[in-house]
């Protein structure tokens, strides 16, 4: 006792600083801690799908979509996957198809959900045709955010080699 005594007397500033920094890297790891794994036990979506059993979308829906779709003489295959607040539609068409028409099958598909429904889901729709003997296939890319009224396609143009000016 009188060992701990006398380093505290000889070395006051240093233990006092040492208790500082202890103390601060004791609040710092409770912190951390609780940032990181504090909230085990919510979602992992946090409270972005509130309101989500409003407009939940039935399986039964689905399967029915996804059946309606492959009766279709353009459609090879599709599926249709909801994931949170996102649908995902991938669309596999026949060789005949067009990128024209592929996009006209997205845009039907999407006016069979409701306004409420498109209010609060996203949609992502790929749009896939094999390459053939007939024509160059395709794939594509197209969504529709809750925000927006239609859907916004991606730039589908083939890229080229730049033949070299300088060279001729």
């Amino acid at each position: 006792m009188k060992g701990i005594k006398k380093f505290y007397q000889n070395n006051r500033v240093f233990v006092i600083l040492m208790s500082i920094v202890l103390v601060c890297i004791v609040i710092m790891a409770i912190c951390l801690i609780s940032f990181f794994y504090g909230s085990k036990d919510s979602s992992v979506y946090g409270e972005r799908l509130d309101g989500i059993d409003a407009v939940k979308i039935e399986e039964s829906r689905i399967s029915e979509l996804e059946s309606e779709l492959d009766t279709s003489p353009l459609i090879d295959s599709s599926k249709l996957t909801i994931t949170g607040k996102i649908i995902y539609v991938k669309m596999n068409f026949v060789a005949t198809a067009s990128l024209v028409e592929a996009q006209g099958k997205a845009l039907e598909l999407l006016e069979k959900f409701n306004d409420e429904e498109k209010k609060f889901y996203d949609f992502h729709f790929t749009l896939e045709q094999k390459k053939s003997e007939t024509g160059s296939g395709f794939i594509i890319s197209g969504a529709k955010n809750v925000n927006g009224t239609n859907l916004v396609w991606n730039n589908n143009n083939e890229v080229t080699e730049k033949s070299d000016v300088a060279a001729e």
